[in-house]
């Protein structure tokens, strides 16, 4: 037997750790890794197993200096704390083990550190390893042959996460996405055949998550309608799951924007109760899009030539709406940086997600990731910054305009987006002109009974009570806290749908870690956090 140690490094304060937000609602992370557990259920019962989110407790050196053997992932975001945990292992004399994300695509980057690197998925190496290693005849590195049949993987370990550190819980799904991004590193990994899990797997999951008292899950499938076909059964058996347990659990993803061309599949979405999809939108400059490949989000009617920037982002925004009209909102992700993209793209970006009615918006800076089609072409184009943190937030020399000129046009449209006025804005358009809920009520409160309505209506005002106190009390900025209550004032009066009351309030919480992130970078408070 075995003492294994299984670590995930904490996460700097980016625009996904919610750092500011998770200090009101007394968590420390929004939902586990879920590689950590994954690899727990994978390890033969011989074995004792020990997981270390950093993000939820500091890491416990005694028990790593007692492992046998010290398990290490990490995504690119991440990077720099692996290495720093990575060096602490080996000067404790450890064997270490590394692999995730980041070591998948950069596998020399800790490189006189790790024993052994896993590239890609290790569901297969892993178990192969820990028999090689027993034996002492192993190789240093290991990449599966075959892409993983997800259908035979086991439930994850959730008992020996520490759970009540974690907002969110977490599902996967399925892997792969059948796109071809240039600057994606999920192909990369997982391919573009979507696996998917079978729908007993995801039911049995999904209760573990309820029984262990939480209320809301994130699907976290880079793309989870990649595989249509096969999605469809899993979401019916959701649906009535979620109709069983009264809509207890909501749910969260990612899917491509085509989602909105599928009407059978937004209703499916809505019985399932997913509340939350994020889109990779990129950009509404269609030259950008075609320069990625982001074929999926341009209008394949249009005709060929020159193309239509006023007409394409139309195109996008009509698929945005068609999603928020089902009750379903929608977070995305835009990047600043294309080849074709000129100093008037910020000024483009700010108009057009003043006209999506989407709170939150992760933008970023183009970045090349290594092993993806857009490293390589920027590699024999001369166009890499090697340096691992450059100064001006990412590793591309941009054709379009100066890196200092990007650099701080993305800084600034950061701090304008989150602006106070221009994000409530956003949000009283969603949820007072447009009340974008209403369809997705009508589908899903027949389905509760009265009795339970009340309850829920009672549990949720007190939660909503608390939550406000807690923003009030932990919001510095007086004007801030004034302008918050009068924004929800404002709301209040316009008699909404009284459960959307605590969404409204938990959307200013969200602002506030925005608001935070996006002044401290644009004030030099911090570097440049790049999310990619």
């Amino acid at each position: 037997m075995a003492k294994i140690v299984l670590i995930n490094p904490r996460f700097s304060v980016s625009f996904w750790s919610m750092t500011h937000s998770l200090d009101i609602l007394g968590r420390e992370a929004m939902v586990p890794t879920a590689a950590l557990s994954l690899l727990a259920a994978l390890t033969p019962p011989e074995h004792e197993v020990r997981l270390l989110d950093e993000a939820v407790e500091p890491l416990d050196w005694e028990a790593i200096a007692g492992a046998d053997l010290v398990g290490l992932t990490g995504m690119i975001v991440q990077r720099e704390r692996m290495r720093e945990i990575a060096t602490q292992v080996k000067a404790l004399g450890k064997f270490l083990v590394v692999g995730g994300p980041w070591i998948t695509v950069q596998e020399d980057y800790l490189a006189g550190l790790a024993d052994v690197v896993f590239v890609g998925e290790a569901d297969q190496t892993w178990p192969q390893f820990l028999a090689e290693w027993a034996e002492g005849n192993h190789p240093a590195r290991y990449e599966q042959a075959e892409r993983t049949d997800m259908t035979t993987l086991p439930a994850p370990r959730l008992d020996l996460l520490k759970l009540d550190g974690y907002l969110q819980g977490s599902v996967q799904v399925s892997r792969g996405c059948p796109f071809l991004c240039e600057f994606c590193d999920i192909i990369v990994t997982f391919g573009r055949q979507p696996r998917v899990k079978a729908a007993d797997q995801v039911i049995a999951e999904l209760d573990e998550w309820r029984r262990a008292g939480f209320g809301s899950v994130f699907l976290v499938d880079d793309n989870l309608i990649g595989n249509r076909k096969a999605l469809l059964p899993i979401l019916d058996r959701i649906a009535a799951w979620q109709r069983e347990h009264r809509y207890i659990v909501s749910l969260h993803t990612e899917a491509s924007l085509n989602l909105a061309d599928d009407a059978e599949l937004l209703e499916r979405f809505v019985a399932a109760n997913i509340r939350t999809v994020f889109v990779g939108i990129e950009s509404p400059n269609p030259a950008a899009l075609l320069e990625t490949r982001k074929f999926q989000n341009v209008d394949r009617r249009q005709p060929r030539g020159e193309p239509d920037a006023e007409a394409a982002a139309s195109f996008i925004l009509d698929r945005i709406h068609r999603i928020q009209g089902k009750g379903i909102k929608v977070t995305c992700g835009l990047i600043l940086g294309f080849d074709s993209d000129t100093p008037d793209i910020f000024e483009s970006h700010r108009r057009f997600i003043a006209k999506t009615g989407i709170l939150q918006v992760m933008v970023g800076l183009l970045a090349a990731i290594p092993k993806t089609p857009l490293y390589e072409r920027l590699r024999r184009e001369g166009r890499l910054d090697e340096e691992d943190f450059s100064a001006f937030g990412t590793n591309v020399v941009p054709v379009g305009m100066g890196r200092e000129q990007l650099t701080r046009g993305f800084l600034d449209l950061i701090a304008e987006v989150y602006e106070p006025a221009a994000y409530f804005d956003r949000l009283d358009d969603l949820y007072i002109r447009r009340r974008f809920y209403d369809h997705a009520e009508a589908v899903r409160v027949p389905n509760i009974p009265r009795w339970l309505r009340a309850k829920y209506l009672l549990i949720s005002w007190s939660f909503t009570s608390w939550l406000l106190v807690r923003l009030l009390w932990r919001v510095e900025v007086k004007d801030l806290r004034g302008f918050y209550l009068k924004r929800l004032l404002n709301y209040v009066s316009h008699r909404p749908y009284p459960m959307r009351v605590l969404d409204y309030v938990m959307e200013s919480v969200c602002h506030y870690h925005f608001y935070r992130f996006s002044r401290d970078m644009a004030q030099g408070r911090t570097g440049v956090v790049n999310t990619m």
